[in-house]
């Protein structure tokens, strides 16, 4: 089922109008709608011989109509919306109206925008696009009978690849549309709530600092305010830090030479500041030939601020250390690895749930360093992972495209 049709027009001749959608052309990401279709190949003998024989394919929209609805009809998890139909016929009529309009349109931009407005479609109405996915299979299934029974021998195999490509362009593009509007709603959701908890949590944190003023420090009252001031300090981290994710996750980068070195030293600096680790013995050793990489100086810089607040945070309180060194790699494709050590005890079981979101070992953890540090390393292009070995330390690596 194409549940990207659902509520359109019956209308044949503008079947995939955008403006029946509500959808406009500066709407849809053409750049990577024309990626999808440079990479399918949709070459002009191929359409040249689909546009020869519209009219027998156009012929065949009542016939496809029937044969989709009662595939579906037969199915128990979609029979009931077509049987709740407020106008009989009407998903037949959609139908018939789609297929029409997918052999008599050419996959120019107009064609690519309606294509991400019904992936963003099935997302309104919150259909399950596996049902779409099965749709397309019985497209192509039903086309493939009518070219192997009344094409001419001659025409077939191109007719075939035709077919085939621009089904694919249509299951790609509507599935992408999919995907990015239902992570958009769900960033969108996570956005709101961050903005929602900060202004209370200032509001709290302001008014338990006031409180705490007019008690005597050792009490149990001023005790009990400290406490309450960190947990304040970690929720107003805690959406510092999703709202950074979220940017990242939203964002590309704007790719520039970056100096790690510099990018380092920045970090350092931020996460001492205060005292905190001032028992952490620090050793950097960035080589010239791996200094620079390309990347986004911002996000380079919450990269690395999150790298090294973890080690410095794990590195232990006895004779820890952290060391930061930076290598080129010597094969292919001859990144830029920058390691991190410190001496701390490794998360030996739980390495890779801590670039899951939430998650820490640390009481006063946000639970999204780790993982803004590897969604921008993917960003890049790069790698970022953890490797420990009992008694010995921890080891972050990360990987990042050189200048060069």
């Amino acid at each position: 089922m194409d549940p990207g049709l659902i509520g359109e027009k019956d209308e044949e001749e503008t079947a995939y109008t955008i403006s029946r959608i509500g959808m406009v052309p500066s709407t849809s990401p053409h750049q990577k709608l024309r990626l999808f279709l440079d990479v399918i190949g949709i070459h002009e003998n191929e359409e040249d011989v689909l546009e020869e024989l519209t009219q027998l394919f156009v012929g065949k929209k009542d016939a496809f109509a029937d044969y989709f609805y009662d595939f579906f009809h037969d199915l128990a998890d979609t029979r009931p919306f077509l049987d709740e139909e407020k106008q009989p016929g009407h998903m037949k009529r959609v139908w018939a109206g789609w297929f029409a309009s997918f052999f008599r349109s050419r996959p120019d931009d107009e064609f690519l925008a309606y294509l991400w407005g019904v992936g963003v479609r099935h997302v309104e109405v919150s259909l399950d696009q596996r049902f779409s996915n099965l749709g397309f299979a019985m497209i192509r299934q039903f086309c493939h009978k009518i070219v192997a029974t009344e094409v001419p021998p001659e025409q077939r195999n191109l007719a075939l690849s035709a077919i085939n490509k621009k089904l694919d362009l249509c299951l790609l593009a509507e599935t992408s549309a999919y995907i990015e509007t239902t992570i958009s709603c769900d960033i969108e959701v996570m956005r709101e709530v961050a903005d929602r908890v900060r202004n209370p949590a200032m509001v709290i944190g302001w008014n338990i600092r006031r409180m705490q003023g007019r008690v005597e420090k050792g009490t149990r009252e001023y005790d009990v305010f400290q406490m309450l001031m960190g947990e304040n300090q970690r929720l107003e981290n805690m959406v510092r830090d999703i709202k950074v994710y979220m940017d990242i996750f939203q964002g590309e980068p704007d790719f520039h030479v970056v100096d790690i070195e510099g990018v380092v030293a920045s970090a350092l600096e931020k996460v001492k500041d205060g005292g905190m680790y001032s028992h952490v013995a620090v050793h950097v050793e960035v080589q010239e030939q791996a200094r620079y990489v390309k990347g986004d100086q911002k996000w380079m810089e919450y990269l690395f601020y999150y790298l090294v607040e973890n080690s410095m945070e794990a590195a232990g309180k006895e004779k820890a250390c952290v060391t930061i060194s930076s290598l080129l790699e010597d094969t292919p494709p001859c990144n830029i690895r920058i390691e991190l050590f410190n001496s701390g005890e490794p998360p030996l079981d739980e390495s890779e749930r801590l670039f899951t979101p939430f998650f820490s070992t640390k009481t006063e953890g946000t639970g999204f360093g780790l993982p803004i540090a590897r969604l921008t390393a993917k960003k890049h292009h790069g790698t970022l992972a953890i490797y420990g070995e009992k008694g010995e330390g921890t080891r972050v690596i990360v990987s990042l495209p050189a200048t060069g």
